[in-house]
């Protein structure tokens, strides 16, 4: 049986934070996404997170991992608690998705996105 978890919240923050698999970083510029990005696409098991200082259109955080059926970005949803939603993509729109949230220029349609699902 899988059902939907709510997360606690994140903490305010001053700055983007970038994590992956080895290491957490301020974020200080667009190319600090675009080198965790490249490596997600070539690193087997990585994962990327973006997170926000607060949340931007409900959206606190945006992650990504890649499957063998493509590539997955979850958008972490500040409500009450934060729940996890999800989509399939390409590599230009997983950037695109990141870059945009970074410039706070990222209004998610929820209809592309599903509730992630946990066992």
């Amino acid at each position: 049986m899988s059902k939907e978890m709510v997360f606690q919240n994140v903490g305010s923050q001053e700055g983007f934070t970038l994590e992956n698999q080895d290491r957490k970083i301020k974020v200080t510029g667009r190319k600090d996404i675009q080198v965790y990005l490249e490596d997600l696409f070539v690193t087997e098991g990585q994962f990327v997170i973006l997170t926000a200082p607060k949340a931007q259109h409900k959206v606190r955080y945006v992650q990504s991992c890649v499957h063998d059926d493509g590539i997955e970005v979850e958008l972490g949803i500040e409500e009450t608690g934060t729940r996890l939603f999800y989509k399939m993509c390409s590599k230009e729109e997983c950037c695109h998705i990141f870059h945009d949230f970074y410039k706070n220029e990222f209004v998610p349609n929820m209809e592309e996105y599903k509730p992630v699902q946990f066992l």
